[in-house]
């Protein structure tokens, strides 16, 4: 499919990835890019990719080049890759947030407008970080292609193919409609387990609360400790449709406590029942 993949980032979702790559040989050759010496060995060590090297001479010869760097990182590394470019090779990424990539990418590097397909695949876990890395991570999940008017057509088919290939099922939508979507069902989720972990360790009493929580608690807050420098970048680069699903979810809270507080049993009992069918029938959808 491709003669070199180049890595930019081979934290869990780039080096899965190239691992994928390399198990269905869809690459003649992979090349890792890394900042940290330590990863960059680790990932020679596990053989994620074939090599490391710095990236303007990755790029050299590249026909496919994928950006898995946290969200404010990303302008950096084109900044440094654009004069290395083959204009043959494609561009993409696997970032959270849309709609700040593009913009970036119009506002200052218009000339790989028509190499970046805008890409997100829906998966990961809590652990970051190559070691965490590992094959089959994107079997069954969902790719989110958001494609732009600049791109060509043929590009976006080829990323399409490529997270087909390593069972990953795509589909399409507009940058402001991804965005959207995941600040209410990715980036919400994990402010909120973050702001309930950061009250428990605020009480005077926190070592007993941790000590004494239950399975729920920490099933509710496992992604709390996902990566905390992709998190920050997601909630800067993706600011309004964040704050707006907050406000949202602030108001559930107000009415529910309002609901708790009146001791009305059947408005607490109804509320809660409301939520079991609508999750429920969320978890129906996706089996099917």
């Amino acid at each position: 499919m491709f003669e070199k993949v180049v890595i930019v980032g081979i934290g869990l979702l780039g080096g899965s990835l190239a691992r994928d790559i390399k198990r269905h040989s869809l690459a003649a050759s992979i090349v890792g890019v890394s900042r940290s010496p330590k990863t960059a060995a680790n990932a020679l060590e596990l053989g994620v990719v074939d090599s490391v090297e710095p990236l303007t001479s990755a790029l050299d010869g590249a026909d496919l080049v994928v950006i898995a760097t946290p969200m404010q990182a990303m302008p950096t590394v084109l900044r440094d890759a654009a004069p290395h470019l083959s204009s043959n090779a494609i561009l993409t990424d696997v970032g959270s947030v849309k709609g700040d990539l593009y913009a970036r990418l119009k506002a200052e590097f218009p000339q790989l407008m028509a190499q970046f397909v805008l890409a997100h695949p829906i998966a990961g876990g809590e652990s970051s970080g190559v070691l965490a890395s590992r094959e089959s991570l994107f079997v069954d999940k969902n790719v989110i292609v958001t494609p732009t008017s600049e791109v060509a057509p043929s590009r976006v088919e080829k990323v399409h193919q490529l997270w087909q290939a390593v069972g990953a099922h795509t589909l399409e939508m507009s940058l402001a409609q991804h965005d959207a979507i995941f600040a209410r069902t990715s980036h919400l989720p994990h402010v909120v387990a973050f702001a309930l972990v950061n009250y428990l360790n605020a009480q005077p009493e926190r070592e007993q609360l941790f000590d004494m929580a239950a399975a729920g608690f920490y099933d509710f807050t496992r992604i709390a400790s996902s990566d905390a420098e992709m998190w920050r970048d997601i909630c800067v680069t993706n600011t309004a449709e964040i704050v707006d699903a907050l406000d949202g979810f602030i108001e559930q809270v107000t009415d529910i406590k309002q609901t708790i507080n009146s001791l009305e049993q059947s408005e607490i009992l109804d509320y809660f029942n409301a939520a079991k069918i609508a999750r429920d029938a969320g978890l129906d959808r996706k089996k099917r």
